[in-house]
């Protein structure tokens, strides 16, 4: 009898974090300890029944008769940047486990695509070059992205494969993870020869538009890449709006196609998703108002209203600690049931110091940023203390455990003021309800996210966004920005986009 064909040895990496060049935060080694980072064998205990696309990832290797080696995996959330010593030792322990794994079949790396580091603009570029490098030219690399990457040359030289999310709000991480594993294997069976090219324009589109959802302009994008798909005219197809705070001159948005051994044909696919985002440009831009606008006019509708604090998406890399729309709903709603979280890990400490039912004089917020607002004074009871914890019930960190740090509820005639001691990436209401608030109960609810809102929406929860300053300004064209390179849409109103490959 045959022996069966030994099975192919895959590594598998997962790096995660979305940088932003207009926020303060430095992600530093503790700030990824916190959601764990892990080698060897323990990087498949930490991804073992998640949402996470190294999950995906890993389920599809083995279900295809892979051996999977992992190697290494730490998932850091948005922020400013991650510290460039944390960065090289990542680094270092990827390359270190890749090269002790070797000989290796391939590998499937789970990253963001959106990193940057002080030093370092183009650390998943980085990451992967380093790769190749190390591996040589024959052995086959797959990785997955979020929509929001911002793709390189340097990872599409490096990488056969590259698979961005198709969904906003995220709810595909994992399925995107075994995409990207799918043609792998494919390609180890040699079913495939892929090539992936990609082709960008000078532009960059508010998140707040760029939903998913059916008859969102985004969801007709979606639907294009998929007809692209179905027709057989690439293996996948993937659209990348960017990460706009991104201050650099090669950030743009970003089409992209793998191909079975057709360079010309990825070309001409990447350029007509491309085609498609541009040509609904005007159409991601959504009406907003100032948090005092947002508050009255909240007030005026029947049911609960999400307010969305868009300029402080935490999810965006914003510090969480802008106090505009707190001041707003104590100037206009302060006895109204209404929820706020607001990240002060000095005010949540000077909570845990007075104990429960101290009431005592505060200044919240603006702790980390103090460009645009000010702390807010204000006179508060200690209502509840908790350690803030708590599990994802989905997205793309769905049933990964964040952790708020200490963290205090703070009463302030009908307000209840979640005060957390770290930035935590903002999925539905668990981080509410973790501490103990009833979002249900409230009139008003505070949500530092840009797009999982929509998944509270239905009879009675309408949203209303802001605008303003801060760390994920709605307003692009506004930034003072650096090094971006003109024109760019939309700060320069173009009729012809500029190209970036």
């Amino acid at each position: 009898m045959t022996p069966p064909p030994p099975a192919h040895r895959v590594a598998v990496v997962s790096f995660e974090f979305e940088g932003n060049s207009l926020s303060l935060r430095v992600t530093r080694r503790e700030d990824f300890a916190r959601a764990g980072i892990h080698t060897g064998p323990a990087v498949l205990a930490a991804a073992a029944g998640k949402d996470l696309a190294l999950t995906g990832g890993i389920e599809t290797l083995r279900a295809g008769g892979a051996e999977v080696v992992p190697i290494f995996s730490a998932k850091g959330g948005a922020g400013g940047h991650v510290a460039d010593d944390f960065f090289e030792e990542a680094m270092a322990r990827i390359l270190e486990g890749v090269s002790a794994a070797l000989p290796l079949d391939g590998i499937y790396l789970a990253l963001h695509g959106a990193m940057i580091c002080a030093t370092e603009k183009d650390p998943e570029g980085a990451i992967l070059t380093a790769l190749r490098a190390r591996i040589g030219p024959d052995v086959p690399m797959a990785a997955s992205l979020d929509l929001h990457a911002h793709v390189t040359p340097r990872m599409t030289d490096a990488a056969e494969i590259i698979i961005g999310y198709e969904t906003y709000p995220h709810v595909d991480a994992h399925a995107t993870g075994a995409r990207a594993a799918g043609l792998l294997l494919r390609r180890l069976r040699g079913e495939i020869r892929p090539v992936t090219r990609l082709r960008k324009y000078n532009a960059i589109l508010p998140v707040l538009g760029g939903a998913t959802l059916p008859g969102a302009p985004m969801a007709e994008v979606a639907a294009q890449a998929r007809a692209l798909e179905e027709a057989g005219r690439a293996l996948s197809v993937s659209f990348f709006p960017v990460q706009p705070w991104l201050d650099m001159a090669d950030v743009g948005i970003t089409g992209l196609a793998v191909t079975d051994a057709d360079p010309e044909g990825a070309e001409a696919v990447a350029q007509e998703i491309l085609d498609a985002m541009w040509q609904r440009r005007r159409d991601f831009e959504l009406p907003a108002m100032t948090p005092a606008e947002a508050v009255q006019a909240a007030m005026a509708r029947p049911g609960r209203v999400l307010l969305v604090d868009a300029p402080d998406s935490i999810g965006g890399g914003a510090s969480g600690d802008a106090p505009a729309l707190l001041a707003a709903i104590l100037a206009h709603a302060p006895d109204t049931p209404a929820a706020l979280c607001i990240v002060d890990p000095a005010a949540a400490a000077r909570a845990f110091a007075l104990g429960l039912g101290a009431e005592a004089a505060f200044q919240l917020g603006a702790w980390q940023d103090r460009r645009w607002f000010q702390p807010v004074p204000l006179t508060a009871r200690v209502e509840r203390l908790c350690d803030g914890d708590f599990v994802f019930e989905g997205g793309p960190a769905g049933g990964t455990t964040a952790r708020l740090g200490p963290t205090a509820v703070l009463r302030v005639g009908g307000l209840q003021l979640v005060v957390a001691s770290h930035a935590v990436y903002v999925h539905l209401d668990e981080h509410y309800a973790a501490c103990g608030v009833d979002t249900a109960a409230c009139k008003l609810v505070s949500h530092k996210g840009l797009m999982n809102y929509r998944k509270q929406l239905g009879p009675g929860v309408s949203f209303i966004a802001l605008h303003g300053p801060g760390g994920t300004p709605l307003r692009l064209q506004d930034v003072a920005w650096q090094h971006r390179r003109r024109p760019f849409w939309p700060a320069d109103d173009m009729a012809a986009p500029a190209r970036l490959d």
